[in-house]
């Protein structure tokens, strides 16, 4: 372990490769990339998971490449209207300003998108945005979508995008669909979630989660709907990432 990030090193293809298990967020994501380059001395940064979609024509397991990352939170609220304006960085000569956005490298897009290919995926190329927020409105989704003109939207890719700009290195992010943009969670999500910082035990989250699914059919199906999309995106992820490294 290396703070909450869980590395792991091995070969791929006969090439050393080193993996970072993070829990879900752009500090946690950070975090584990920012290990990888400091006990690793990794060269690139393949960010890989599970996204929505916010553009029509995907569906559960299709594959999004980012050709660009943006933070979707980052900004400035202005009365009642919030200003996108990207993360403060610091330039290559120094200065300190505002990033809208992170370029993925187009070598490693390039990649993704023929291992995609041979595998017979539908896949699609184009900006993922990141947020420290788990988006289950349409609504959102659409301001999104309309906003940045993304395909897909998540909680990590900006974010490690980031750290590589900042050691320039290059990097690329590949997505899989979980759930489509004209989903709505109709469950109480706070009741699915385990809360370190109440005091309860493990077991008692885990009861009060399970009491509230089986007292609510409509949520009990919600949910595992939810899981299933999750599962399958990752699978299609890790073949993906799977395929690629074996290029």
């Amino acid at each position: 372990r290396y703070g909450a990030s869980i590395l792991r090193s091995g070969t791929a293809g006969g090439r050393p490769v080193a993996l970072a298990e993070v829990p879900t967020g752009p500090v946690n994501a950070a975090l584990g990339a920012q290990a990888l380059v400091i006990q690793h001395g990794v060269t690139a940064l393949l960010s890989f998971g599970s996204a929505g979609a916010l553009a029509g024509g995907l569906s559960t397991g299709d594959l999004v490449i980012a050709q660009r990352a943006i933070a979707h939170d980052a900004g400035t609220f202005l009365g009642h209207r919030f200003e996108p304006s990207g993360i403060v960085a610091r330039g290559g000569q120094g200065r300190i300003g505002w990033r809208r956005s992170f370029e993925a490298d187009p070598d490693l897009v390039a990649l993704a998108l023929d291992a995609a290919q041979r595998l017979g995926v539908h896949a699609r190329a184009g900006t993922v945005v990141t947020g420290n927020q788990a988006i289950f409105s349409t609504a959102r989704r659409r301001w999104l979508r309309r906003t940045f003109d993304a395909l897909a939207v998540e909680m990590e890719t900006a974010a490690v995008a980031q750290v590589a700009v900042a050691h320039k290195l290059p990097w690329v992010a590949v997505r899989a669909i979980s759930d489509a943009a004209s989903d709505e969670l109709m469950l109480d999500y706070r009741r699915l979630r385990f809360y370190l910082d109440d005091g309860r035990p493990a077991w008692r989250c885990r009861a009060d989660r399970w009491s509230y699914l089986l007292a609510h059919p409509a949520a009990w199906r919600r949910f595992r709907h939810l899981r299933r999309g999750l599962a399958r995106a990752t699978e299609q992820a890790s073949r993906l990432v799977e395929a690629m490294l074996l290029a």
